[in-house]
């Protein structure tokens, strides 16, 4: 290198370290950040952008935590829009991927997963968010059973009489099964920490009336399951049964591993409230 371009190539790597610090300061002086805090934040931006492009394997849950509140509480909403609604692991995939709009927050594929995963995981719905506020209370009172969980493993199961198959359209099922007479059932299956089995539940399920008939289901179909197998819908279909000459409705679910999962209802079932 010659001697006068020396003193330029110094110069302007001076000019740049000189430049690069005082935006450092500039930014502390605007944030009210120390220069540890803002250590902090570079390295953790770096790290972030090193997971997105898969060079880094797993963040950490605190790095998880701050990765959606980055993207999510401080870019488009505040907290309470989002934890003071939670939404069901299948909405929660929906939101977020709506979200990756580059007109949105721009999500890349790989902070979308995780974060999805994040919101599944700490702010999850048992049933839609989508119900008018007469139909949850009329659903949680009339139709929804759960049970308390074994094993981290949780289910919770809506009957849907034939007159109030016009529900199908909030809970997830696009299509009304051709079968108009079958007993139909909207199934959730909610994991935190393992992962949902892949049961087909037709082949562990039975249908009693209160008058000791006993019916084996006839299909299940999967609606929804999220990446992680920690999350699954399902519609489970019976027979058809009179229900006006029976007073209540049980079924039992022999899980392996897992004992007999048993949900009831009472009949007959009121007409839905209007909207």
């Amino acid at each position: 290198m010659s001697a006068p371009v020396k003193p330029l190539f110094i110069s302007i790597a001076l000019f740049l370290l000189l430049g690069g610090t005082l935006a450092i300061l500039l930014f502390m002086y605007l944030t009210g950040q120390t220069p540890g805090a803002v250590i902090d934040n570079l390295q953790r931006e770096g790290k972030f952008f090193l997971y997105q492009h898969n060079m880094v394997e797993k963040l950490s849950s605190r790095e998880i935590a701050l990765l959606y509140q980055g993207t999510c509480t401080r870019k488009c909403h505040g907290k309470d829009v989002i934890e003071k609604k939670p939404r069901t692991a299948a909405e929660w995939e929906s939101v977020v991927t709506r979200m990756k709009a580059p007109d949105r927050a721009g999500i890349t594929d790989r902070h979308a997963d995780t974060i999805t995963r994040y919101l599944q995981s700490h702010f999850l719905s048992n049933v839609p968010t989508v119900l008018p506020e007469k139909t949850m209370k009329f659903l949680k009172k009339h139709l929804w059973r759960m049970d308390f969980g074994e094993s981290d493993l949780f289910l919770d199961v809506i009957y849907i009489p034939r007159e109030h198959l016009s529900l199908l359209r909030y809970l997830g099922v696009r299509d009304v099964p051709p079968d108009r007479q079958a007993a139909l059932f909207v199934v959730y299956i909610n994991t935190h920490q393992g992962s949902v089995p892949p049961w087909n539940l037709a082949e562990m399920a039975t249908l009693q009336d209160g008058n000791g008939h006993t019916q084996n289901a006839t299909s299940w179909e999967t609606l929804y399951q999220d990446s992680q197998s920690h999350h699954k819908q399902g519609l489970l279909a019976f027979p058809n049964i009179d229900t006006s000459k029976v007073t209540d409705l049980e079924i039992k679910m022999k899980l392996p591993g897992l004992g007999i999962r048993t949900f009831q209802w009472s009949l007959p079932v009121p007409p839905l409230p209007p909207e």
